[in-house]
């Protein structure tokens, strides 16, 4: 057993029955564990309202009867945090935030990067967030860059994250370290390894491992064992010669994504799946408008799969 797991006293047999979801209707396919079914605010980029967009995504969850929210920080004060966590108290809604930076190689060092820390956690703890899914810069840094090399990556991505950590657990707040598109699984995992800290877990996203030359389900097998939160996003790979090949945003169900096999693996992998967020976060092509009907086919794609 790792450090963290020992901290974190990780267990798999917590006896659970049922998946809560959307419209308050109840999933029993997955038998033993549970996970929150919510909505991720990507579903909506580019139509989200530029004034109070949050407060716009609760509502969102409202109309889809979703209880949980995947959605950045206010740092901008686009929104006051507070009017999101009442809002979100009204609903039921567990606000689980984001927050990115560059942890390799962050502005102003560590010390800067703990400050910003720091003046993030205070807005989730004022909107009553828990839980902050958290992601590297991968325009900058990723496995396929050189400089640094990747094992130097890694390794500058920990002692970083560690003070990170810190300050998070001084707020009572858990982290979700997301691989963004940028690592692998396991490439993540060995940074929260590193740092092993209890206030460091991870989160996975189901199509994330697609462009970094992984498979999904393999990166579910070493990342769900540690997370704490979810999303649910499928794309369509368009596999051509090298220059042609695409990448792009379907439905849930419609791609590539083999949740067949990656769905029982909530309740077998999660270390706390009663707790554990799992939010539906589409990618519309640029300037659609199908927003409805994505969001219509992937809800019942889950409902008859899980």
């Amino acid at each position: 057993m790792s450090c963290l797991q020992k901290q974190a006293r990780i267990s798999f047999d917590i006896p659970l029955s049922h998946l809560y979801f959307a419209g308050g209707l109840t999933f029993k396919n997955l038998k033993e564990k549970t996970v929150i079914i919510g909505l991720a605010s990507p579903t909506y980029s580019g139509i989200l309202p530029e004034q109070a967009p949050l407060l716009w995504l609760l509502d969102r969850c409202a109309e889809y009867g979703l209880k949980a929210m995947e959605a950045a920080l206010p740092l901008s004060e686009t929104d006051h945090p507070k009017e999101v966590k009442e809002k979100a108290a009204d609903l039921g809604v567990t606000w689980v935030g984001y927050w990115s930076e560059d942890f390799v190689t962050p502005n102003g060092g560590g010390t800067r990067l703990r400050e910003r820390a720091e003046r993030a956690f205070e807005q989730a703890s004022i909107g009553g967030v828990k839980t902050v899914v958290i992601f590297g810069r991968g325009s900058l840094h990723n496995r396929f860059t050189r400089q640094p090399p990747l094992t130097d990556q890694l390794s500058l991505a920990a002692d970083h994250l560690r003070p990170v950590a810190e300050a998070a657990s001084e707020r009572d707040i858990q982290l979700a370290l997301l691989p963004h598109l940028d690592y692998r699984g396991h490439e993540m995992v060995s940074v929260m390894e590193k740092v092993c800290h209890p206030n460091l877990m991870m989160a996975f996203d189901t199509a994330n491992p697609f462009p970094v030359c992984e498979e999904p389900v393999a990166a579910a097998k070493v990342v769900l064992p540690h997370a704490v939160a979810v999303a649910f996003k499928d794309v369509q790979i368009y596999p051509e010669r090298s220059n042609d090949v695409t990448i792009w945003g379907t439905p849930i169900g419609r791609g590539s994504v083999d949740f067949e096999t990656l769905l029982p693996m909530l309740s077998e992998r999660l270390p706390d799946p009663e707790k554990t967020t799992a939010c539906i976060k589409l990618r519309l092509p640029p300037g659609s408008a199908e927003h409805a009907d994505w969001m219509n086919q992937s809800l019942t794609f889950l409902r008859s799969h899980l």
